[in-house]
């Protein structure tokens, strides 16, 4: 497995934590999403980016640039939802209490790491790209 790969891997599963956390933000705090909100944090946020996992080995254009989609369309979201538009989940009119800097704090973080999420993807498609046998060349 190659540096880049490496990476790849490391950010999905961070990721995918601070995803977590930030979901008990949500409860602690009786946040709860619609079923439209839901169904798409369950697949951009957590199904997506682990599906790109296993498709990692086998294709990495395709689980980089699925990797990309998804994190850019979840730093989006997130973003309108967090801090552009009003409503119970942007972190300016969220209630205070102890969950509450857990909560801000937890939704910078996921959208420092989607953009870091969707620059790795990038790197790794045009490096699979520029080298379709799949191998990266010198350890990145």
């Amino acid at each position: 497995m190659s540096r880049l790969d490496a990476a790849f891997v490391a950010v999905i599963f961070v990721h995918l934590a601070v995803v977590l956390v930030h979901t008990v933000a949500h409860l602690e705090l009786q946040i709860v999403p619609g079923p439209v909100d839901l169904a798409f944090v369950l697949v951009v946020l957590l199904i997506g980016p682990l599906a790109s996992l296993p498709i990692l080995r086998f294709n990495r254009p395709l689980a980089s640039g699925l990797l990309a989609v998804l994190m850019a369309a979840a730093f989006a979201y997130g973003l309108q939802s967090h801090f552009l538009i009003a409503g119970p989940d942007n972190v300016s009119v969220v209630a205070t209490n102890g969950w509450t800097f857990v909560f801000v704090v937890t939704a910078i973080g996921i959208g420092f790491l989607e953009l870091v999420a969707v620059g790795v993807a990038a790197i790794l498609f045009l490096h699979a790209v520029r080298n379709p046998s799949g191998h990266l060349g010198p350890r990145t």
